[in-house]
C-alpha cells in the first residue's frame, strides 16, 4: 500500500533491509550527507518502493556497490541478511538463501536460487552451467529477493532469487565513466581491472545506445606444488554490456540488451589444506573456463487502464574443467592392465541454449484494486559431457594382456580418453501467473496469487570407452513431466507511514530430473520430482528519528519435504530422487542509522536453524541423523558498515565493514558420524576505505581482508584429498573513477 507518509522514509531504503554498503548518498555544497532517493524495485513484477513491498527483498543500488568496491558475488551478496555465498570455483559458486540447499556446490538436479539479468531466466534444469556472477560496474541495482518466488519468478528460486537489473540507453544526455584498479594480495603478484561505459543520444529523447566493457585479472596467491608453479590460479574476467532504448512516443520503451562475459583461470582456485596455507598439488593443472551470453527484446507499452510488458530472450553458457584424477590411476592399471605413466585426467562441461518469453498485464492507476496477470515459456537444449583420459591410453588399451591389439582404436579412438559419458537435456517451463491486491482500508490490503505451471524434462545418455567395449550400449531416453500450482498470499497492515507489518506464505518448485536408467548395472528410480517447499513468514518495516533511523525485522519458518539429492550406484553412477525433510526457521533483523549528519552505520544479523527433521540414509557413508545442519548455511551471519565523511575538501569518507559467519558443513555427508567433516564458515572479515574527489575523478585506498584471515568458504573431498576455498587474503589497491 503506497501511503504518501512513507516517502521520507523509503529514502533511506538504500540501508534498511539491505544489510550491505552504504544508504544512498549524495554530497550538498557542504559536503554533508543527504538522504537522496528511494529504490524502486520490480520484486512484484511492478515498480515500487523496496520498503512498500509485503516481504522480504533488498536492494543495492550502483552506487553503494561503488562505494564498497565490489566486482562480484564475493564482495557485496552476503551482507545481505540470509545469504551465504559459498565460493569455490568461478562459474560454480553457489548463494544459498535462507539455507535452502543440500549440497554447497552443484547437485544432481536444478539449484534452490533463482539467476536473473533484467527478469530474464538464467537458470536451467539439471545440472546447473555457469553460475552467473555478472560484474557489478554501472549495474542499476542487484535485487536479492529471500523466500520462495515460485508465484511470479516460477523455478529454481525455492530458497529465493537474485535479479540484476543493468543500466538501460538514456537518450537526455551523453554520459562516460571509466574505472581502474591496481592491487596486490599476499602471495601474489599485483592484480588490475579496467572498465569503461559510454552513453550516447542518437536522437533526442527518441533513440539511444550505451555500452560497457571491463576486464579484471585477479592473480593467484596459491602455489601448485606438484606442477611445480607458484601463484597458479589467476582468474581473468571479461566482457561488457550493450543497451539500446527507443521511445517512438510517451506510451512505448522498446529496449534491447546483450551481455557477454567470460571467466577463465588458469588453475584450479583452492588449496590443500595438508600441504599448508596457500599450496596444493596436482599432477597437472585445472584449467577452468566459463562463458555466458544473453540477448534480451523487451517492450513497455502504457494502455492507459493497463501497462504491458513482452519480453523475449535468447542465452548461450558453457563451461568446462579439467581435474586430475592420477591419484586413481594405479587403480585403473591394475583393474584394466594397463601401464598407464602420464596423469589421468577428468575433463567435464558442458553448453546450454535457452529460450525465454514472457507476456503481462499490470493494472495502473491508485485505486484500492490492483492486479497482474501474465504468461511465460522458457525452452533449454543442453548438453553435458564427462570424458576420463591420459596421454598414450589408446596404446596402453593395445598392449594390455585384457584387451589386446586393436582394442585402443575402439576404446580411445583420438589417443587419449577412455571412458566417456554424455547427456544431452531438453528442458520446457510454461506457466500462467497472476497477483491480485485489494486496500480493505487505507491499512489494511490482502494480496494473493499464484503460478500454474507445467515442466518437462527430456533426458538422452549414451556412453563409449572401455564402460562400452566391445558392444556398445544403446543411448538411453528419459523423461519426467509435472504441473502444479505455487500460491502466494500475505496480509499487510500500515498504520502510518512509520510503520508497515505484514504476514505472508508462499510456496517454490523446481524441474524434476530424469535419470539415466541404462548406464548402470544397479536398479535406479526413473527420476525425482519437484520438491515441496512452504515458506510462512512475519515481519515489519519501522521508520524512527524523522526517518534517519531504520529497523526492519522479519522471522521466518521453511517446511522442506520430499528433498531432491543426489545419490550414486554402487558402480558410480549418479542420480537423482527425492528423500528426507527438513524444517528451517530464523529471524534477520536490518538497521541503518543516520547518527550524524557525517557519519551513517548500519547492522544485518540474521540467526537461522536449517536442519534435517528425519534420518537421512546417504549411500557409502551412513545415515546423517535427524537434527543435522543442512550443507552451505550458517546459523549466524552479521554485516557492519560504518561510513564517515569528513568536513574537509575534496570531501573525504571513510568506510569500514565487517562481515561474521559462523561455522557450517558443505555436503551432507559431513553429518554422516564418523565421516571426515568438511567445514566451512567460522570466521570475522574486516575491510577499511578511505575516498577522496577532485572534480569527477575519486581515488579509493583500500585493504581487504584486513586482519588476513583465511575463512572457509567450501571443503570437498577431490582426488588429491581435502580441497578448500578460501577468502582472499589481505588485499591492498587504488581505484580511480572518473565520470562525466
Amino acid at each position: 500500500m503506497a501511503n504518501p507518509n512513507s516517502i521520507r522514509a523509503a529514502c533511506l531504503a538504500g540501508a534498511a533491509g539491505l544489510g550491505l554498503g552504504l544508504p544512498a548518498v549524495a554530497q550538498d555544497g557542504g559536503g554533508k550527507g543527504v538522504l537522496l532517493e528511494e529504490i524502486i524495485v520490480t520484486a512484484t513484477k511492478r515498480r515500487e518502493s523496496v520498503r512498500d513491498v509485503s516481504g522480504s527483498v533488498s536492494a543495492v543500488t550502483g552506487e553503494q556497490l561503488e562505494a564498497i568496491g565490489a566486482q562480484g558475488f564475493a564482495d557485496y551478496i552476503q551482507r545481505t541478511p540470509g545469504v551465504v555465498f559459498n565460493e569455490f570455483q568461478p562459474g560454480t559458486s553457489h548463494v544459498v538463501i535462507r539455507g535452502v540447499a543440500t549440497n554447497s556446490g552443484n547437485v544432481q538436479g536444478q539449484g534452490t536460487t533463482g539467476y536473473y539479468i533484467n527478469e530474464v531466466p538464467l537458470t536451467e534444469p539439471g545440472w546447473t552451467i555457469v553460475i552467473p556472477d555478472i560484474d557489478t560496474f554501472d549495474v542499476d541495482r542487484v535485487e536479492v529477493l529471500r523466500g520462495p518466488q515460485g508465484s511470479l519468478f516460477g523455478s529454481a528460486s525455492m530458497g529465493g532469487a537474485v535479479n540484476y537489473i543493468a543500466n538501460k540507453a538514456d537518450s537526455r544526455k551523453t554520459d562516460a565513466a571509466l574505472e581502474g584498479t591496481l592491487s596486490k594480495t599476499r602471495n601474489a603478484d599485483p592484480s588490475w581491472t579496467g572498465k569503461a561505459m559510454l552513453n550516447l543520444p542518437v536522437v533526442a529523447d527518441k533513440l539511444a545506445a550505451r555500452a560497457v566493457g571491463s576486464f579484471r585479472r585477479d592473480e593467484g596467491y596459491l602455489d601448485n606444488v606438484g606442477i611445480g608453479k607458484d601463484g597458479s590460479s589467476d582468474i581473468d574476467v571479461g566482457g561488457g554490456r550493450a543497451s539500446v532504448v527507443w521511445t517512438p512516443d510517451e506510451m512505448t520503451e522498446v529496449s534491447w540488451l546483450s551481455l557477454y562475459q567470460k571467466t577463465e583461470a588458469d588453475d584450479a582456485p583452492y588449496r590443500n589444506p595438508a600441504l599448508g596455507t596457500f599450496r596444493r598439488s596436482t599432477a597437472l593443472a585445472e584449467p577452468h573456463e566459463a562463458e555466458v551470453q544473453v540477448h534480451s527484446l523487451r517492450v513497455d507499452r502504457d494502455l492507459g487502464f493497463a501497462s504491458l510488458t513482452a519480453l523475449g530472450a535468447y542465452q548461450e553458457k558453457e563451461q568446462g574443467f579439467v581435474f586430475d584424477f592420477t591419484p586413481y590411476r594405479p587403480a585403473y592399471n591394475a583393474d584394466l592392465g594397463l601401464d598407464l605413466t602420464s596423469p589421468l585426467y577428468v575433463r567435464s562441461g558442458g553448453d546450454s541454449d535457452g529460450k525465454s518469453a514472457e507476456l503481462r498485464l499490470a493494472s495502473t492507476g491508485d485505486g484500492p484494486f490492483k492486479w497482474l496477470v501474465g504468461g511465460m515459456y522458457f525452452e533449454t537444449d543442453k548438453d553435458l559431457s564427462e570424458e576420463l583420459g591420459a596421454a598414450g591410453a589408446a596404446a596402453a588399451f593395445d598392449a594390455s594382456p585384457l584387451y589386446g591389439p586393436g582394442a585402443g582404436a575402439a576404446i580411445a579412438p583420438g589417443g587419449e580418453v577412455f571412458n566417456a559419458f554424455h547427456t544431452r537435456v531438453k528442458g520446457e517451463e510454461s506457466a500462467l501467473f497472476g497477483e491480485a491486491s485489494y486496500e480493505l482500508t487505507p491499512e489494511f490490503k490482502v494480496t494473493a496469487g499464484g503460478r500454474l505451471f507445467q515442466t518437462k524434462v527430456t533426458s538422452i545418455a549414451s556412453s563409449a570407452g572401455f564402460s562400452a567395449y566391445p558392444t556398445p550400449a544403446a543411448p538411453t531416453r528419459d523423461k519426467t513431466k509435472e504441473d502444479g500450482f505455487s500460491p502466494k498470499v500475505s496480509v499487510t497492515y500500515a498504520p502510518n507511514g512509520d510503520l508497515m507489518l505484514y504476514a505472508l506464505y508462499s510456496e517454490g518448485f523446481r524441474f524434476g530430473t530424469p535419470n539415466d536408467t541404462g548406464l548402470s548395472a544397479f536398479p535406479v528410480p526413473a527420476g525425482s520430482r519437484s520438491d515441496s517447499l512452504k515458506n510462512y513468514e512475519v515481519g515489519f518495516r519501522s521508520s524512527h528519528l524523522d526517518g534517519k533511523l531504520l529497523l526492519d525485522v522479519t522471522a521466518f519458518h521453511v517446511d522442506w519435504t520430499d528433498i531432491q539429492l543426489r545419490l550414486s550406484t554402487p558402480d558410480n553412477f549418479n542420480y537423482a530422487a527425492n528423500g528426507g525433510a527438513a524444517d528451517i526457521k530464523g529471524i534477520e533483523v536490518s538497521t541503518s542509522w543516520q547518527a550524524t549528519e557525517n557519519l551513517d552505520l548500519q547492522t544485518s544479523i540474521t540467526y537461522q536453524e536449517a536442519r534435517l527433521e528425519e534420518d537421512l540414509f546417504i549411500l557409502f557413508f551412513g545415515t546423517a541423523p535427524k537434527g543435522s545442519r543442512l550443507p552451505g548455511s550458517a546459523d549466524w551471519s552479521v554485516a557492519n558498515t560504518a561510513a564517515y565523511r569528513f568536513d574537509a575538501a575534496y570531501d573525504p569518507t571513510l568506510t569500514l565493514s565487517h562481515r561474521y559467519l559462523s561455522k557450517g558443513i558443505s555436503d551432507l555427508n559431513s553429518a554422516v558420524p564418523d565421516a571426515e567433516v568438511r567445514g566451512q564458515g567460522g570466521y570475522n572479515i574486516f575491510d577499511v576505505r578511505l575516498g577522496a574527489s577532485l572534480g569527477g575523478t575519486r581515488a579509493t585506498l583500500f585493504v581487504s581482508n584486513v586482519t588476513d584471515r583465511q575463512g572457509i568458504t567450501r571443503t570437498v573431498l577431490e582426488a588429491n584429498g581435502l580441497s578448500q576455498g578460501i577468502i582472499r587474503p589481505r588485499t591492498f589497491g587504488v581505484t580511480l573513477n572518473w565520470a562525466l
